[in-house]
C-alpha cells in the first residue's frame, strides 16, 4: 500500500538521497516533506480532472443568498480542491449553468439541488495511478532539490521527470473512459 513516506521515498531516490523511515521523523528532510507534501498533492490534484480523485454531490442551497449578483449560494464539499465547470445534465455535455467560485461557494442563479463534479482531496494513496504517484514524487524532488542537495542540477533533473511524468500521468487519465463524440453535444445539434 502506498503512502505518503514512501512517495517522499522516491523523491528521494531521485535527489539519491538515503529514505526516511516516516513522514513523522525528526531529520530535517521529513520535517520538510511533511510541511510541503499536503501542498503539493493539492497543487498536482487541482490541475486536471483526474479520474481517481472526481467526486460528485448534490448540494442544496444556502439559507443565505448572495449580496448580489446571484440568486443564491451553494456551500463546496470540504474536500474540493477544484470545482469542475458546472453543466445542467452533471456531467461534462450539456448546457453550462453560469455561476462563480467564491470562498468556497458556487454563486448562480440555478435552483437546487445543484449537481456538482469536483476533483476532490484524496489521501487513500493506495488508489493513486502509478504514473500520478511518479509525477508527484518528482514534483516533490523538484521543490526540495536545491534545499536538500544544495545542486542546482538536481533541480533540473527533477524538474525533467517532473514534466515527462504529468504529461504520461496526462494521457493515461485522458484515455480511461468513453470520450464524448462531437454529435452528442448540444452546440452541434442547435447548429
Amino acid at each position: 500500500m502506498t503512502t505518503e513516506t514512501d512517495i517522499c521515498n522516491l523523491a528521494l531516490d531521485i535527489l539519491k538521497e538515503a529514505p526516511i523511515g516516516s513522514i513523522n521523523d525528526a531529520r530535517p528532510v521529513a520535517q520538510w516533506a511533511k510541511r510541503n507534501f499536503p501542498v503539493s498533492r493539492d497543487s498536482l490534484l487541482s490541475r486536471a480532472d483526474w479520474n481517481f480523485a472526481m467526486k460528485r454531490a448534490s448540494i442544496p442551497a444556502d439559507s443565505d443568498k448572495p449580496a448580489f449578483g446571484w440568486s443564491r449560494a451553494y456551500t463546496l464539499p470540504a474536500d474540493c480542491i477544484r470545482l469542475v465547470p458546472l453543466t445542467a445534465c452533471g456531467n461534462y455535455e450539456g448546457t453550462p449553468i453560469p455561476h462563480e467560485v467564491e470562498n468556497g461557494k458556487v454563486l448562480t442563479n440555478a435552483t437546487g439541488p445543484l449537481k456538482v463534479r469536483y476533483v476532490g482531496r484524496t489521501e487513500d494513496y493506495a488508489r493513486y495511478p502509478a504514473c500520478f504517484v511518479e509525477a508527484l514524487s518528482a514534483y516533490m524532488a523538484m521543490k526540495a532539490a536545491h534545499w536538500v542537495t544544495g545542486k542546482q542540477g538536481y533541480q533540473q533533473i527533477a524538474q525533467a521527470l517532473f514534466s515527462e511524468a504529468m504529461s504520461n500521468a496526462w494521457l493515461v487519465d485522458a484515455i480511461e473512459g468513453t470520450s464524448p463524440r462531437a454529435a452528442d453535444h448540444e452546440w452541434v445539434d442547435q447548429r
